[in-house]
Order: structure tokens, then sequence, then C-alpha cells
């Protein structure tokens, strides 16, 4: 059994759809769902003939030897320390402010809470630290995280009798900055050949656009296999979360479809739910998948979920999966 994560650096600006903000082409996220990221190893491997190589993906996927997590951003700090973050996690903020506050104190509380509500994502290292703050009642400390900038950009169709400008929402990575995918191996042989399929599909690239150049990437670095002595802060960290199963709060770190018996525990956590459709690749006419709705990244429970993965039809003779896995890191803090 291995936790292996694997650092990618983009090679061009990505375009992934930003389905809880509307879609469209002029929105665009950073990260990259796990259930996508699945599909898009699916497609490629299909794409190249290798149909081997996606049979053993699929049954090692169902049969639980194989988990993914979201793609999550990192970025290089000063001297040669990575830096790999986690979603904020998605708990109730109860009542912090003590009975006699003064108007002043309570002012600055709530900007206080109002400017950590922002924060998308925090270091490993620093996501307990973030839980401490929040238990006892005081405002965590901001943290400066540039990791690239989101932008519109003028393309012009030529396929009509007419050309027409629209506009393509990206996402440009800064200099030594990325996103990275944490892998649960129940082989650790596994890790070269996950490593190729990555290789693979980084050359075609994920996301939208990719007819366009958008989204290739290349793996930045060796995998960091996490059970081993940590290299830098935040994959120490990192391992520590994972392994943390009997934490009372257990942050999803991928998107997770809970199975039937686990839906009673989706309704005593705390969590945000993404509506996941899309169009089916590698058919002759666009065909749109079934939409199914999935529990988000950083939603919190008191324990941690299977999930499932389900099938949403046929194309082409082939089955369509959604992937809904559970991953999960384990984080010490109330639901208040």
């Amino acid at each position: 059994m291995s936790y292996v994560l694997y650092p990618l650096t983009f090679d061009a600006p990505v375009h992934f759809g930003a389905a809880g903000e509307g879609g469209g082409l002029t929105r665009t996220e950073m990260a990259f769902p796990a259930d996508s990221l699945f599909s898009a190893l699916c497609a490629e491997l299909a794409a190249s003939d290798e149909m081997e190589a996606l049979d053993s993906l699929l049954e090692k996927a169902k049969a639980g030897k194989l988990r993914l997590s979201n793609l999550l951003p990192w970025q290089a700090l000063d001297g040669e320390e990575m830096a790999f973050y986690l979603p904020r996690p998605l708990l109730v903020q109860g009542e912090a402010l003590p009975c006699g506050a003064s108007y002043t104190e309570s002012c600055e509380k709530a900007t206080a809470y109002k400017r950590q509500k922002k924060l998308r994502y925090l270091r490993a290292s620093r996501l307990q630290a973030y839980m401490t703050a929040r238990s006892s009642g005081n405002a965590f400390p901001d943290e400066a995280v540039r990791l690239g900038s989101a932008s519109l950009r003028q393309r012009v169709n030529c396929r009509e009798a007419m050309t027409l400008p629209y506009f393509v929402g990206q996402f440009d990575f800064a200099p030594g900055a990325g996103l990275y995918l944490v892998a649960y191996l129940a082989d650790e042989a596994d890790a070269d050949w996950l490593r190729e399929i990555l290789t693979l599909v980084g050359v075609s690239g994920i996301g939208g656009k990719r007819s366009s150049g958008y989204g290739a990437f290349h793996l930045a670095d060796d995998p960091i296999f996490l059970e081993e002595n940590g290299i830098y802060e935040d994959d120490t960290a990192l391992y520590a979360l994972l392994m943390a199963e009997a934490a009372p709060q257990q942050m999803a770190i991928a998107s997770v479809l809970p199975k039937e018996d686990e839906i009673r525990l989706v309704q005593q956590g705390s969590y945000r739910l993404r509506k996941s459709g899309g169009f089916i690749g590698g058919v002759r006419l666009a065909a749109k998948k079934d939409s199914v709705c999935m529990v988000e990244a950083g939603s919190c429970f008191a324990q941690r979920m299977e999930g499932r993965i389900v099938s949403l039809g046929e194309a082409e003779g082939h089955p369509i999966y959604r992937y809904g896995c559970g991953f999960f890191v384990g984080i010490t803090g109330e639901n208040r």
C-alpha cells in the first residue's frame, strides 16, 4: 500500500469548467476534480488503443486498489521547499464572540471571518493550525498564495461562413506553481504505471479547449512516496492527515458520489454539492452525459465514505463511467 504524490507543471493555460458558477466558456477554475481526471485517463487510453491498460485502470478503481484525489495546487517557495495545498474545510462557523464584546471587537472579528471565508486553500502543514484557531474563536491569519492568474482571451470561430470572435476564460499558472495528484495504490509497483499514464495524458492535455493547446502538462519532479521520510514540511503533514482515520472530522480531497447507505453520513456532515455532467468524448456527434450530484472536496464528515463508480450509459458500444470514490484526510476540530 502506498500514497504517491505526483506534482504537475502546466505547459499552457488551462480551461477547467466552472460548473458551480454556471459553466460557460468565460468561466474557469484552477483545480481539477478527480471524476474529470479519471474520465481523461480513460479517454486517453481508449484513444491510444491501450485497452489492456484501460481495463486494468477500471478494475483497480472498482476494487478500491486505486484512488485519486482532485488535482490541487502546489507552489515552490524560497529555497527548495514545495508547498502543497488542501481545500479549506467546509465547516459551519458557530458563535465565536463572547457575551459583552465591544462594537470594535465585533467589527474586527466579523471582518476577519469574512477574509477567512474567502480562503480556498491552505497549506497541508497549516491546516491543523487553522482548525485550532477556528475552534478557539480566533481568526486565522491570511496567507499569500500567488499561484497564477485568471483572464479572458479572445478567440475567433473560423468554422462558419462568417468569422466571429468569442472569449475563453483561462488560468495561467505562475512559474514554480502547478497542480498535484495524490494516489492511493494498493500495489506500490503501480506507481510507475500510473506515472506513464499521466505522461501520456499530459501530451494531449486535460480540461476544455485542448484543440487550442490548453491543458498540456508534464511531471514537475519524480513522484513522492508519502510513507517514506518526508521531503518537505507539507508532504510530511499530508501523510499524517491521510493516516488520521480516527480524527473527529474527515475532509474529502476528492469529489465523492456516496453509496446509498452513506447518504445518512452526508446529511449529518457539512458539505457542498456540485452538479457533474458534460459531454462524452470520442463520439461522432457530441452526446451529453447524464448529470449526477457529487459531494465537493472540502466537505467534512464524521467518518470516511467509500463512494462508488456509476455507469452513465453507453457510447460507441462501451460503458461510460462517473468516478466518485472517496478520498479523505483526518482533521481535529468540532463542527461548532
